[in-house]
């Protein structure tokens, strides 16, 4: 019966197996059990499943070369790559690979935003024309790299404007707002953009 066969397999499994894991055990004992109730001796009696298909794998190219042709992985070229490859021109004597700048940081668009002279910024969609100048007057930190003077505000440091210019106004990338309750049968899929401009800062003065 089923209980029986369980209770056998389970001896012969506990039998042969020792401390192996339990899926091993299983495996054991079963192939033992199918080889006692055919004749046979051994894992002989359970062939594993890659060597059958690789048996009938070569009996379909055997008869079918064009198809044993196709199944073959095609070759990847791996083209190499060394970083010696990539030719760098030395710098110029005097020179530095990068000069530090000016920077500040203003409110923009509800966040405070660092920013240097010649950057490219992303905010929130503002009311002026591309092409026209504004200018930035919370201002919460102002560093000059000259004279190494750091500038704090409380909250805002005084005289202190930044100068940037209208780039073009876009959207962002879109949100997908996925809502469901479960169980209420009620799904919303909303997507949105959001309104934004590009500035690009020209100045900054305290």
């Amino acid at each position: 019966g089923r209980r029986t066969h369980g209770a056998v397999k389970r001896l012969w499994t506990d039998r042969a197996c020792g401390s192996a894991s339990r899926q091993q055990r299983t495996r054991h004992g079963t192939a033992m059990m199918r080889a006692k109730l055919t004749g046979k001796s051994g894992m002989a009696a359970v062939a594993p499943a890659r060597a059958r298909q690789a048996t009938a794998r070569a009996a379909v190219h055997a008869l079918c070369p064009a198809r044993a042709v196709s199944a073959r992985r095609p070759e990847r070229s791996v083209r190499s790559y060394s970083a010696a490859q990539a030719e760098v021109p030395p710098l110029e004597e005097g020179s530095v690979a990068y000069e530090k700048q000016d920077y500040a940081v203003v409110e923009l668009g509800g966040s405070q935003v660092i920013v240097e002279v010649g950057g490219v910024y992303d905010t929130n969609r503002l009311d002026a024309e591309p092409g026209s100048t504004i200018k930035l007057n919370r201002v919460l930190l102002v560093k000059n790299q000259e004279s190494n003077d750091l500038r704090l505000g409380k909250p805002y440091v005084e005289n202190a404007t930044v100068e940037a210019e209208i780039v073009q106004h876009k959207k962002a990338k879109k949100v997908v707002v996925f809502k469901m309750q479960p169980k209420k049968h009620t799904r919303s899929k909303v997507g949105h953009r959001q309104h934004q401009t590009t500035i690009k800062v020209t100045k900054i003065s305290v």
